[in-house]
């Protein structure tokens, strides 16, 4: 079950056009979310970048002055348009509960998002690095997140708990502890490369475990 079907890169280039810059902008910051995601920020030269985008590697520094202020222009746009959207459109697919009791949906979210996880996992590789080592980042990925339109789906939570199927938690809480339970899997995902999870299996298996805690 799948709530949208964007994916970070396709909302990527979505934002840079709405964004007040030249088409040779918009091609290197393309082309540096591509190689930085396939290839690592390290492992990336201002060249290949260059060469992707089909410009001169003085243009790269002319625009961006280097590697690091490039690596900031991807990522602005990323979390300041391309998360809220992200999460406004997954808010907005949910359906409105009319049988499935709290565990199905519980998993079918948890489903979607883990799936959502793997089909962008390189772009989220280089966000979730940089977020770790860079205090400006992680300062704007703070302020971002917080404003997040979650509101839907704590109209839904509100439902089953006067349903009587979910305990009677602030939000917050319920959505940290089926964060955690999610990122139990997806984590290592992100940072051992190699490794993989069956997305059925791993949501129904943590929906099952959570769902013994989140019983009124």
């Amino acid at each position: 079950m799948r709530y949208v079907n964007n994916n970070i890169s396709s909302l990527f280039v979505e934002s840079l056009n709405e964004l007040n810059i030249s088409e040779r902008q918009k091609s290197v910051l393309q082309a540096s979310l591509t190689l930085f995601s396939e290839q690592g920020f390290e492992n990336t030269s201002t060249t290949e970048i260059a060469q992707l985008a089909g410009v001169a590697v003085g243009t790269v520094y002319q625009q961006f002055n280097n590697k690091e202020g490039l690596l900031q222009a991807v990522l602005e746009p990323v979390i300041t348009e391309v998360i809220p959207k992200v999460a406004s459109e997954f808010v907005n697919g949910i359906q409105a509960p009319q049988g499935p009791h709290f565990t199905e949906f519980l998993q079918n979210i948890m489903q979607d998002r883990m799936q959502f996880v793997i089909d962008n996992l390189p772009q989220i590789r280089i966000l979730v690095r940089e977020t770790m080592v860079n205090q400006k980042i992680r300062n704007q990925m703070k302020m971002e997140l917080a404003k997040l339109p979650f509101a839907k789906l704590k109209e839904l939570f509100v439902y089953y708990q006067e349903q009587g199927q979910l305990v009677d938690w602030e939000f917050s809480r319920i959505l940290r502890a089926i964060i955690g339970a999610m990122c139990s899997y997806l984590v290592p995902l992100i940072f051992e490369p190699n490794k993989t999870i069956d997305v059925a299996k791993a949501s129904q298996d943590a929906a099952e475990t959570l769902i013994k805690g989140l019983k009124p």
